[in-house]
């Protein structure tokens, strides 16, 4: 149970200092904010689970990351046909 809390505050520690740098990172040019805002809801989505469904329900997800992903996990699939074809 305490481990649980500890983690879960980590996480909101992390994601609260992903947030501070994304917002620096807009402010100066020199640092990439996108990274940290992607960490930043990454924690959050950890964390929270009502959080997590929204954003895998949400539109702009669904348009945009969702078909990154699944062209990312089809790449996967891919090598690894390649490699077993090679084995053969």
């Amino acid at each position: 149970m305490i481990l649980k809390l500890l983690l879960k505050a980590a996480w909101i520690l992390l994601g609260s200092l992903s947030l501070i740098g994304g917002i620096i990172g807009t402010l100066l040019p020199v640092i990439p904010q996108i990274p940290f805002f992607l960490l930043t809801i990454w924690c959050i989505a950890k964390v929270s689970p009502r959080f997590h469904n929204w954003l895998l329900h949400n539109p702009l997800y669904l348009k945009y990351a969702k078909p990154l992903l699944n062209r990312f996990g089809s790449l996967a699939s891919r090598q690894k046909q390649a490699v077993q074809n090679t084995k053969k």
